[in-house]
């Protein structure tokens, strides 16, 4: 099957965390091949501007309140989305972040238990609630994708954002978890993005700091949230029903470390915060 076979006509798609940055730029790109997506979002304003976006171009659209790190609001989701549509087939796992209400970059040792605790639920237990849910009707159904937001942090731990990359690399480890329980007729794969360009980027970085970041990239400019969309559109669709248990970077070649193997920008998150 050739790229320009690509269709997602007749595909149901669940993008938790769907209404802003990459999480809204897959909810449009998901339907732009035909998808009919379910916006799963805590923040149902922005999710329905993307809706109507994606409405007003013709395909089908639903915006749900769902906090994915609750079980029983996880499980409405599914049920909603299958009364309304029959079926799911896709689901990407975009919830999650290194902010939240309580949580804020810092070094290990100044990390309180609560913005640990939220690091881990918001990233890691959205993405095993919500993957379970929506895998036992792929399982009976005998097909299904899905693509989890992981980071190049979950590789490469970042000195001032521990929680994060801790959370990250368990979405990378759960993601070829899954991909091993549910094989082989539901495929699980994550992307792991570097520095892409989202408003949460840029409050959470200084100018200065976001500059040097830049001189750690090879090809010398942020990604972009349709960099990551793209991505996420070629993994749930059945051009790509070969691939399962994979981590794919898209970092623009981006790097954490200096000429001579020292971080080179490893107290952004502590600068971030003064």
């Amino acid at each position: 099957m050739r790229l320009s076979d690509l269709t997602l006509t007749g595909k149901v798609a669940i993008v938790t965390g769907g209404s802003q940055g990459i999480g809204r730029a897959i909810s449009l790109g998901l339907a732009h091949f035909g998808a009919s997506v379910c916006i799963a979002d805590v923040n149902v304003a922005a999710g329905e501007e993307v809706a109507q976006e994606i409405t007003t171009s013709g395909s089908p659209c639903m915006v749900l309140k769902v906090d994915a790190t609750s079980s029983e609001q996880v499980t409405k989701m599914v049920e909603t989305v299958i009364d309304s549509y029959g079926h799911v087939d896709i689901l990407s796992n975009n919830a999650g972040g290194a902010s939240g209400p309580t949580f804020s970059i810092g070094r290990a040792l100044n990390i309180s238990e609560r913005d640990w605790d939220d690091a881990l639920s918001i990233n890691v237990k959205s993405v095993f609630l919500c993957s379970c849910a929506v895998a036992r009707h792929m399982l009976q159904q005998q097909h299904g994708a899905i693509v989890n937001m992981a980071s190049i942090t979950g590789h490469f731990p970042w000195a001032g954002m521990p929680a994060y990359s801790a959370a990250k690399a368990a979405v990378i480890s759960l993601t070829r978890s899954l991909a091993l329980e549910l094989a082989p007729h539901v495929r699980v794969n994550a992307i792991a993005p570097g520095l892409i360009e989202t408003p949460r980027t840029s409050k959470n970085r200084r100018p200065e700091q976001l500059e040097q970041l830049l001189s750690n990239v090879w090809l010398n400019r942020m990604g972009q949230p349709g960099d990551i969309a793209d991505l996420a559109v070629y993994l749930a669709s059945d051009v790509a029903n070969y691939i399962t248990g994979t981590i794919i970077d898209c970092t623009g070649g981006q790097v954490w470390m200096s000429e001579d193997g020292r971080p080179s920008f490893r107290d952004a998150g502590i600068a971030a915060n003064k």
